[in-house]
């Protein structure tokens, strides 16, 4: 019998000649190789399926769609064909960097409560890197997808599970965040500090394309997980709570005060329900807060609703992020 590989790297490509050589040749080089590479031709018209053939080695399943179905059919597909514990998601025009199977795959090994392992990235722009960083625990991420989603998506792996389907096709170009409120109350999250991957931004992507019909889709699903955590908004503060999660651009007092208002109650009422330690979920409601006070063209009027605010004393801050707040502010407002 042949021996199962423990890890399926699923890709999906679309026309996606341009970088494509490059992201295959990124898991082909991997330190870790127990791995099987499924990649989903999605009907593409250019020389994808000329690339995918031109690389000879066994771990490659060549999937093919006679035509264009969509990223989700793709990954759906190339997931129920995959023989892996662990599924690890790649785009066709990013690059994984060398060790990133073998970190996430140890992680899962040093914690077998784990369901999804992310890590940091870095943004790929043209030629220009920039890392995006961040240490969040499991509860913090969690807590994230209260606002939005927590994960970049190429650069998760995640457990397997037999009989359950991984994408939804009601959620299109939001599907990932509807998958992570899903796996939320599944297992833990492991965020890992190092950068295992470079994510290609550029203006064919589908959070580009896609902005506004994007939007409405994380409304729903964002109220879903506010209903299945047990919070109890009314309509303003889901109005409130879309607006900052759709990182809305702050143009008055009132929704200043109306974002203070909704994130008090977040805090208060996971004091009751428990739905993340006290410091975890008030460590990322801070973070909106901080975030809300310096995306404005309020000037001195947001730094002094922020001095006078409650949940500004909900976090020790350093008289050097309040230096930086009130830089922000000063900048948004009188040198546009």
């Amino acid at each position: 019998m042949e021996a199962k590989p423990n890890i399926s790297v699923v890709m999906a490509a679309y026309n996606a000649e341009k970088y494509l050589a490059e992201a295959i040749q990124s898991i082909l080089s991997q330190t870790y190789t127990d791995f099987e590479f499924i990649i989903v031709n999605d009907g593409s018209k250019d020389e994808t399926e000329k690339i995918i053939l031109s690389f000879n080695d066994k771990r490659i399943v060549y999937l093919k769609n006679s035509t264009n179905k969509g990223l989700i059919f793709s990954l759906n597909e190339g997931i129920s064909k995959s023989k892996g514990q662990y599924i690890a998601r790649m785009d066709a025009d990013d690059i994984s960097l060398p060790t990133r199977l073998q970190e996430q795959y140890n992680a899962f090994q040093s914690n077998t409560s784990s369901i999804v392992v992310s890590s940091n990235y870095f943004l790929l722009t043209d030629s220009k890197l920039q890392l995006i960083k961040s240490s969040y625990s499991n509860s913090q991420l969690k807590t994230l997808l209260l606002f939005a989603t927590c994960f970049c998506h190429p650069t998760v792996m995640f457990k397997k599970q037999s009989n359950r389907s991984y994408y939804n096709s009601e959620f299109l170009h939001a599907e990932d965040y509807k998958l992570w409120t899903e796996l939320a109350f599944e297992g833990e999250f492991v965020y890992l500090a190092k950068p295992l991957l470079k994510y290609r931004h550029h203006t064919n992507q589908v959070s580009v394309k896609h902005r506004l019909n994007q939007l409405e889709i994380n409304n729903k699903i964002r109220l879903d997980y506010l209903s299945k955590a047990n919070f109890d908004l009314n309509a303003e503060d889901i109005n409130t709570l879309n607006k900052l999660g759709n990182n809305d651009f702050i143009n008055s007092i009132e929704l200043l005060n109306q974002i203070e208002k909704l994130l008090m109650k977040l805090v208060s009422q996971n004091r009751k329900l428990n739905f993340a330690p006290e410091k975890d979920l008030d460590a990322i409601v801070y973070k909106f807060w901080i975030d809300s006070c310096g995306y404005n063209n309020l000037g001195f009027s947001a730094f002094k609703v922020y001095k006078s605010s409650t949940l500004s004393k909900l976090m020790r801050t350093s008289l050097n992020i309040k230096i930086k707040l009130l830089l922000k502010i000063i900048l948004r407002k009188y040198f546009k």
